[in-house]
């Protein structure tokens, strides 16, 4: 019998998302700028692991930082399932950071498709070493993120990374992902030196195919041990990260309100739109990036290509990601405005004016952009 999914809370960062897409674009273009194929590695293997950084907070959150983790925590659940319900989401982000990237390599070096093969290949092995460690992050945070006695080497280490900033126990969340994805870059380097001299010379020796498994061997090994990891510690690591996260996420009290909120003449307006600012952070940083890379594609001297298309449209999308936390809200903003003598329509908690308001920009620049280059 198939054991039933554990429930799971709306994610806290619904945006997160979009940073693999915005870094890939930008690394696409540092690509599609460099016309030697040696200089195009050393971009993929120097750019390619901060394409996978972006995200991998939000993509390992399920393991111990989402808001099911605390509350299913007094339950009687083994550990093994809560690795388990937390693997989808991370598979489906992991999925999406790889195919980014893929597509950045594609649209700099399409047509050329031996080049465009060979680093496919560099970076696909650097993803195949982070599919393999990715999940001993969250182990090695699970069983590093407890309380340990007085003089035991991981307990200096939590007070020397924790720095005063944050609770001793919590200061491997700092470190862990950054660290977890340098590993994939060392277990890859030697297979990427591997693909270069077959590049270059059509043949590599027993020792570069030694080179090349090797390491993954040892990626597997972390792979395996991951899910033990993570039983040993899920029950202390838990409670002391939730502590941790309250601690700097201040008093709990409400950011203030801007003025031109108030002076809005529609409450369900003023509602939404204090959810919008205070749910979605950096909004008019957003929108400036968003208006400065159109102004650029229209006063260039040449049209797009795809990889500043692709940039372009993922700004477009970090700026309507927003839309998600609107209908995240919809359902509790329908039940605050049920018993309100409001018309139906505003009753149901849809937004459609703040809807149109995100839309307006990227709709505008787009069709600007469009006539522009058509």
């Amino acid at each position: 019998m198939r054991t039933p999914p554990l429930p799971r809370w709306p994610a806290t960062w619904p945006s997160a998302w979009v940073a693999p897409l915005v870094l890939a674009a930008a690394w696409s273009i540092a690509l599609v700028n460099e016309p030697e194929l040696a200089a195009q590695r050393g971009l993929v293997f120097a750019g390619g692991p901060f394409v996978l950084l972006a995200g991998l907070h939000a993509r390992l959150g399920g393991y111990l930082h989402a808001p099911e983790r605390e509350r299913l925590l007094p339950l009687p659940i083994e550990p093994a399932r809560h690795f388990q319900s937390a693997r989808p989401a991370h598979r489906r982000g992991l999925a999406l950071t790889i195919a980014a990237g893929v597509g950045a390599i594609a649209a700099a070096t399409l047509p050329d498709v031996a080049r465009c093969g060979w680093l496919l290949a560099d970076f696909l092995w650097l993803a195949l070493a982070a599919i393999l460690i990715e999940p001993g992050i969250a182990g090695v945070a699970a069983y590093a993120g407890r309380r340990f006695p007085a003089g035991h080497w991981i307990t200096e280490a939590q007070r020397f990374g924790a720095g005063g900033w944050t609770a001793e126990e919590a200061a491997v969340h700092l470190y862990a992902p950054a660290l977890g994805i340098g590993l994939a870059t060392l277990v890859a380097m030697p297979g990427q030196l591997t693909l270069a001299r077959l590049a270059e010379r059509g043949a590599a020796s027993s020792q570069h195919w030694t080179l090349l498994a090797a390491p993954m061997l040892a990626a597997v090994l972390v792979r395996v041990t991951a899910g033990r990891l993570y039983a040993a510690g899920l029950w202390e690591a838990v409670p002391w990260l939730s502590e941790a996260t309250r601690r700097l996420a201040g008093t709990g009290a409400p950011a203030p309100r801007p003025a031109f909120v108030a002076h809005m003449h529609n409450p369900v307006l003023q509602l939404g739109a204090t959810q919008l600012l205070r749910l979605c952070p950096l909004l008019r940083l957003r929108l400036v990036a968003l208006v400065a890379v159109s102004g650029w594609l229209v006063f260039r001297d040449l049209p797009p290509d795809a990889p500043r298309i692709a940039l372009w449209c993922a700004l477009a999308a970090l700026w309507l990601s927003p839309l998600q936390v609107l209908a995240r809200e919809r359902r509790r903003n329908a039940a605050l405005l049920a018993a309100l003598p409001l018309p139906a329509p505003e009753r149901t908690g849809r937004l459609r004016g703040l809807e149109g308001a995100l839309l307006a920009p990227p709709a505008a620049l787009g069709a600007f952009l469009f006539v522009r280059w058509l």
